[in-house]
């Protein structure tokens, strides 16, 4: 994987500060020490979840509305006139099909996508690797778009935090086979920009963000990664 552009101008990401994205079971906030990984965040080297991930969210309520008219206005229909019935025959094949997707989309939901750490942690000057194991399989459609970029939260003018992207470097994966099950990453890590400090609430941190182009939209990961400077 070669990277394809490097930044270094700080610009403003639109995305939510670190400090909004902490996890509620994440691990009391210690003074950095000799190991800071050990105690910063909840870090799981053989399968992190994702900070975020696209098309995850089912939309329970609104389904569960659409399901409800359907058996109302099947009811309704239910009626010896021929040509109602036909209707109601296909309101019904109508909510079947309906239900099956919402069933597969809730169960989808519970699949993730997890990042597994090769290097663990991974220092500035060195490598950072990883194997992105895809829950369920994607069939890409085009290269797999991948970010490592340092970021830091900054207060903006009205006082909130906002986070800034310092560095960030572009790669673009092929992927030779149809389905996707894992995809193995690898980062060179500049030995000149800060680690990652969650200690105080305009963090630094480094991210692998990722755009896997498939058909309809495009799956879009975010993985906090283990990027710290040396001891």
């Amino acid at each position: 994987m070669d990277p394809v552009q490097e930044t270094r101008t700080p610009q403003r990401l639109y995305a939510p500060s670190r400090s909004s994205l902490r996890p509620a079971g994440a691990l009391p906030v210690s003074k950095a020490g000799a190991s800071p990984w050990k105690t910063d965040h909840p870090w799981q080297p053989a399968g992190q979840d994702a900070d975020y991930e696209s098309g995850k969210r089912v939309a329970l309520i609104p389904r569960a509305i659409v399901l409800a008219l359907i058996a109302l206005f099947n009811f309704a229909l239910m009626s010896r006139i021929p040509i109602l019935r036909d209707l109601a025959a296909l309101l019904d094949v109508f909510g079947v099909v309906f239900l099956a997707d919402t069933l597969l989309r809730l169960w989808q939901s519970t699949r993730r996508h997890r990042m597994r750490w090769t290097t663990f942690p991974a220092f500035l000057g060195k490598r950072l690797e990883g194997v992105l194991l895809v829950r369920p399989t994607l069939e890409p459609i085009g290269p797999v778009r991948a970010v490592l970029r340092c970021v830091r939260d900054e207060k903006g003018s009205d006082g909130t935090l906002e986070p800034t992207v310092l560095y960030q470097q572009i790669s673009e994966i092929s992927i030779a086979e149809d389905r996707m099950k894992e995809l193995p990453l690898s980062f060179d890590l500049p030995p000149d920009l800060p680690g990652t400090d969650l200690n105080r609430d305009d963090a630094t941190y480094w991210q692998i963000a990722l755009r896997i182009p498939v058909v309809g939209p495009d799956v879009e990961i975010v993985f906090l990664a283990p990027v710290y400077p040396r001891s």
